[in-house]
């Protein structure tokens, strides 16, 4: 059997009640996810049945199988949550955020580091860029500072970010 390919969709922040339930930070806020499985995953591959949803102040309470109390729930408390890429309906001229992650961050010709991961800070989508000395930075994913992405060479092309690499 062929091993899946998950997307991380977001983490489980905190417990909720004493029953189990669990609060799940999406990374991207305006994701319609929850429409196409009832299916999460944890990093360790462990699979859980969502059998309770409900939206709350930008994070979801979920119920999950298998999570019966609060002392369940605490276990796997923390953990990033993952979904089948191959249930996400992507147009042809889309590409995940996930799919950016190793993209080349380019600036003034010059390589500053790659795409190592991404945020929602609400106001938008930040890239996460480390260099060769691990050190981060943090750019969004706005017109202001993107003069282009190049899908095919897997690069993002930044502009107007002199500020942000102090």
């Amino acid at each position: 059997m062929a091993e899946l390919e998950l997307i991380p969709i977001g983490r489980l922040t905190k417990t909720h009640a004493l029953k189990g339930a669990l609060k799940m930070r999406p990374f991207n806020v305006n994701s319609d996810f929850f429409e196409y499985t009832d299916i999460i995953y944890l990093k360790n591959g462990k699979e859980y049945r969502i059998e309770k949803i409900q939206p709350q102040n930008g994070v979801f309470i979920l119920t999950l199988s298998g999570i019966n109390s609060i002392e369940d729930a605490k276990k796997i408390q923390g953990n990033e949550v993952f979904i089948e890429k191959s249930l996400i309906p992507v147009k042809n001229d889309e590409i995940l955020l996930s799919d950016m992650i190793g993209f080349k961050a380019i600036f003034n010709n010059e390589i500053i580091g790659e795409i190592f991961d991404f945020a929602d800070y609400n106001a938008g989508f930040i890239y996460i860029v480390k260099n060769s000395k691990n050190e981060k930075y943090y750019l969004p994913d706005h017109d202001d500072y993107i003069e282009r992405v190049d899908y095919e060479e897997g690069k993002i092309i930044f502009k107007n970010i002199e500020e942000l690499l102090d």
